[in-house]
């Protein structure tokens, strides 16, 4: 191992470890170097899978993360889809945040993310986007939370309720808080913070709560009890899709687990209309 550092450092020409009493530690060259490092290791591990693939009948693995919208419905309904043509295919599901997630794509240790879309220009390279259309943040709140009853809801009424957060989201997080201080009104008062989305839920029909969901969540999800409170500002709206290795298009399972999740919704809206006709 030290022999191979110090082949890299004499073909770099620059020392990537800190050597210290009390051990080694990475260089702002060497952590550069790394990211490199794990996204050749992706790669690689990609190139297995389509072998393995290609010489099993489609096997390998596939490792998704997903946000509040993708994940509870729509990519177990998409995997399932998968597996009646590849039926040896492994699938990891990971749902979570874009803070939790996108920094797990851009290491290699998901293969696709489904989630709201960052900004192009900040993708490092190698990472593909493809746009699926654009959702709206919305505040949500038990069926009998009293803001209901109010005809005209203001910051300053949002700001008087305790707020659920999902996984420290810091985006959710900034979006509402500017909102709220665009109108004057003080930030939100987050009491609950938590992983379970269904916790979330549980918590808005359980007291006064607020939170902040997608419309397109409740849409696909519909769930007992909670409602879209009828506050006029928008808190955020933004466009939802698909980021991935782009190596990885050209791979059977995922080429088709991308072009079945972009219609799903489009199927999901149908269904919920024609059931309530």
């Amino acid at each position: 191992m030290t022999k191979s550092v110090r082949k890299l450092e004499q073909q770099f020409g620059v020392a990537l470890f800190d050597r210290r009493a009390r051990g080694m530690a990475l260089t702002s060259h060497g952590a550069a170097l790394l990211a490199h490092a794990r996204l050749i290791e992706a790669q690689c591990r990609f190139a297995d899978a389509e072998i393995e693939a290609l010489a099993q009948g489609a096997a390998g693995q596939i490792r998704i993360g997903a946000g509040p919208y993708w994940g509870p419905k729509l990519v177990p309904l998409a995997v399932a889809r998968l597996h009646d043509r590849f039926p040896k295919l492994r699938v990891a599901l990971e749902v979570g945040v874009n803070s939790v997630i996108l920094p797990k794509l851009f290491a290699g240790d998901l293969d696709l993310v489904m989630s709201a879309l960052t900004d192009a220009s900040s993708l490092p390279v190698g990472i593909a986007m493809e746009d699926f259309g654009e959702f709206h943040l919305r505040v949500v709140a038990g069926r009998h939370h009293p803001l209901h009853r109010k005809r005209r809801i203001t910051t300053r009424d949002l700001a008087k309720y305790s707020w659920v957060l999902y996984q420290h989201d810091q985006d959710t997080l900034n979006k509402l808080t500017r909102v709220m201080h665009a109108d004057g009104g003080e930030p939100p008062n987050i009491h609950v913070v938590t992983t379970s989305l269904h916790a979330v839920m549980q918590f808005l029909r359980s007291g006064p709560y607020l939170a902040c969901l997608a419309d397109a969540y409740l849409s696909i999800m519909p769930e007992m009890d909670i409602e879209i409170v009828p506050f006029r500002r928008e808190i955020w709206s933004f466009p939802s899709g698909a980021l991935y290795h782009a190596s990885l298009r050209g791979f059977a399972p995922v080429s088709a687990l991308i072009e079945t999740l972009r219609s799903l919704p489009r199927m999901q809206r149908r269904n919920g209309k024609s059931s309530s006709s």
